[in-house]
């Protein structure tokens, strides 16, 4: 199973309607149809080639693994995040390489898909507390997937191009890299942020895993997103236009510009970034 990709970032809510409109309002484009499968609704918005998909479980009765997952994220106290995503891959999945008659049984769970109505991606094991992650066949280069989304999604009028980073909390930071790295995503770089802490950077693509251990703060999983925008000023302007709360572009410890939406969408955490020059750390 050959991981070359962050193909989606799955977002668990409680209310679909209403999650639109708070994506919307931040300046995403998403999806006229929804995808409706497996007691889970789906609307679906894109950062680049990255699609981010806005799931809620519609069936107490459902028994698809996904739909447990979100009724288990739903309930709890903040009700909604990112709950964690799915990798590309290219070749074949991990039931397809096993010898026929194999005795695990690897769960299933249908999700929409960019060549076909539906595709099938296998749950595996993602090794970090609060976080769930799947695997799917892609055939798409990075470009056909972003037009494809493009097409399906539509413009952006916060002018995001790209998912730039995914930050994630996690107890260990030792066990998440050796996670990572058992299903082939190397660690790029470690990197001290001090009282202990560090972070660990995996990049596949354009996107940057940024995982930082020990998790000081809430609960561990998935914190929040980085979008690359080509006008952070606009996206900065089109959140506090639709009554969104959003700080004033600053330089970024990376280089380039920041600015966030003061509170998440959903519980989602949401930088806006700006490409810049580098900056050492």
């Amino acid at each position: 199973m050959g991981i070359i990709c962050v193909e989606r970032v799955v977002v668990a809510v409680r209310d679909l309607a209403a999650s639109r409109e708070n994506w919307r309002r931040a300046g995403f484009s998403i999806a006229t149809d929804e995808f409706d499968g497996d007691g889970i609704r789906i609307a679906r918005l894109a950062a680049g080639a990255v699609e981010i998909d806005l799931c809620s479980a519609r069936s107490a009765k459902s028994e698809s693994p996904l739909a447990r997952h979100l009724r288990d994220a739903t309930g709890n106290d903040s009700g909604s995040g990112i709950i964690g995503w799915v990798w590309g891959v290219r070749g074949v999945l991990i039931s397809e390489e096993r010898e026929p008659g194999s005795a695990k049984s690897i769960e299933s769970i249908q999700l929409p898909g960019l060549e076909q109505p539906s595709v099938k991606a296998e749950m595996l094991t993602s090794g970090l507390p609060g976080v769930v992650t799947a695997a799917v066949p892609i055939n798409l280069d990075i470009e056909s997937r972003r037009q494809s989304l493009a097409r399906l999604c539509g413009t952006n009028l916060n002018t995001v191009d790209y998912l730039e980073h995914i930050v994630v909390m996690t107890p260990v930071l030792s066990d998440a890299i050796t996670a990572n790295e058992a299903v082939g995503v190397p660690c790029k770089r470690i990197r001290e942020v001090g009282n202990g802490a560090r972070q660990a950077f995996f990049k596949l693509e354009q996107t940057v895993l940024e995982i930082v251990g020990p998790a000081t703060r809430g609960r561990p999983g998935c914190w929040g997103l980085a979008l690359m925008c080509s006008d952070i000023a606009q996206a900065v302007a089109t959140s506090r236009a639709n009554g969104l709360q959003a700080t004033e572009p600053k330089v970024a410890i990376q280089g380039g510009q920041i600015a966030r939406i003061v509170d998440p969408l959903d519980g989602v955490a949401i930088a806006f970034m700006q490409p810049g020059p580098r900056r050492d750390d």
